[in-house]
Order: C-alpha cells, then structure tokens, then sequence
C-alpha cells in the first residue's frame, strides 16, 4: 500500500483542484494511472439490462482510445465499466468507499484483486479497516469525480449518488455526458434530466472522444478483433475467472468442443489456463 499526502508531489493535482480534496489517498497497484487522462462512468447499481450493455460498449471503447475508465466498484454500472475495460486490457481505476480490508460490496473483492492483478489503481482516502458508510459514498464521488477530465453517465435514478456525482463534476466545470434513456424507465430519470440541463446527449463513443481533441486520441484494435470465429463462443464468456464447469453451462458446445477452443485460444496466448481447471482472459 502507498500513502500519498496532499503536499506530496504525487499528489494528482486534477483532484488537488476540487472542493475540500481529501488529505491524503491510500494506494494499491499502479499509481502511473494517475498520469493519464481519466474518464468516470457511473450509474445505478440496480441498473438495466440495457444500462449493462451501453455500458460495457463504452467503457471499451473508451478505453482502445487510450482512456483510463474511473469508477466506483459498486454493484450495476460500476462493475460493468470495471468489467468491460479489463476485457479490453484497458486501463482502469476504481475508488473504495472503505479501507482495504473492507472491500464493499464483498461480493467485488474478486474484481478487487482481478484489478490489481491486471495492473490496474485501488484508491482510498480511509485507514485499512474502515467499513463503508452513506457518508463514505458521497464522500468517495467526489474523487471518482475530481480524477476525471469528464463522466459519462449511463443511468440513475431520482436524487441518487450520481445525480450527486453529476453535481460535483458540473460545479467543477468538468463536461458531462449522458446516455439518453425512454421516459417509462425510471433509471433514466438522472440523465435525461441533465441532458436538459446542457450536458451532451451521447449515442457513441466518439461523442465523447471528439470532445478532447487536445488529447490527440487514436483508437487501437482490441484483442477481441483477432479472435477466429469459431472461438469467439467461449472466448466471449471468460469475462473473469471461471471454472470448466461455468462454462459448459454457459455456451451450446459440447466438451470436447470447448476443450479443443480452450486448448487453441491458449496456444494462440489469449488466454491463461489457472490451476483447478480455471481459465481466463490474458
């Protein structure tokens, strides 16, 4: 773990800017991240179906532009952004309401490590032991906010933590962007309302991208573009460590069929056999 002080010139000095910065950040993985440009995306954590694939398109693409995705590790459109980036070999940051020792949600703690794992940032302003609270949830917005050159928000309900989020980052003058949503759904209450209110109604990434032209961003090819046909079945459901057993369940292939796809995505180094019969994503 690495803690940085306010007054420590690694402190990142996009977050030292914002209202009420915190005092010091409590760090694992890589703190080179903080060097690059950042985009957060947030939304609910009970979000829809369609919330989790917009999501997921994203945070993706975002991230083959060279963009690190910022978020919060919570449940829904947090995880999904985390996810999806990490799918992608992308770039990824994702801030604790909690110490350390007391990852929340507990059902994150293995994307917590897979994270860490994949070279990516853990970020907290709280002591190792320190379980989450409300309080600790608005408190932890403000960095996934004050971190980011602009957020993207997928969904939210009405007077939710990102409305909040949302709030920060506009009084901070960072650019807002959100994904239209219908009127019947109520998880688009947040972002249809912003879009009223000025921030950029996105149906693509390069909405977003075209943005910071500054930033001179070119899109590479994600790995998954160089995946042959026939494997892209199996390969597609290694979103994180899973067991033989998961995966049968999960394509229309029979054993001998996703052992063979198995056996050549490994040869082919796009995939890692683990021990027990686990596989996953290189």
């Amino acid at each position: 773990m690495i803690k940085i002080e306010i007054d420590d010139i690694e402190y990142p000095d996009i977050l030292r800017k914002i209202h009420n910065p915190p005092k010091r950040l409590y760090m694992q993985g890589n703190i080179k991240l903080l060097e690059k440009p950042a985009i957060a995306i947030i939304g609910s954590r009970k979000c829809t179906k369609y919330g989790e694939q917009i999501t997921k398109k994203f945070a993706k693409e975002l991230s083959l532009y060279g963009l690190t995705v910022i978020s919060g590790l919570a449940e829904g459109i947090d995880s999904f952004s985390h996810i999806a980036t990490l799918d992608v070999n992308g770039n990824t940051i994702a801030i604790l309401p909690s110490g350390f020792k007391n990852i929340f949600p507990k059902s994150n703690k293995q994307l917590y490590e897979e994270i860490l794992n994949r070279n990516g940032l853990i970020i907290s302003e709280y002591e190792e032991k320190e379980e989450a609270s409300s309080n600790k949830f608005l408190e932890r917005n403000r960095i996934v906010s004050g971190l980011s050159i602009g957020i993207l928000v997928v969904e939210g309900g009405y007077r939710s933590g990102t409305s909040v989020t949302a709030s920060l980052a506009k009084n901070e003058g960072k650019k807002i962007f959100c994904i239209p949503s219908s009127l019947e759904n109520k998880k688009g209450i947040t972002p249809n309302k912003l879009i009223k209110e000025g921030a950029f109604l996105v149906t693509e990434p390069e909405d977003i991208i075209k943005e910071y032209p500054e930033l001179n961003l070119k899109k590479q090819e994600s790995i998954e573009n160089f995946i042959k046909d026939e494997y892209k079945e199996v390969y597609s459901v290694l979103e994180n460590e899973i067991h033989i057993d998961e995966i049968i369940k999960k394509v229309n292939l029979s054993l001998s069929q996703i052992n063979y796809q198995l056996m050549m995505l490994e040869i082919e180094d796009k995939i890692i056999s683990l021990p027990g019969n686990y596989y996953i994503k290189k």
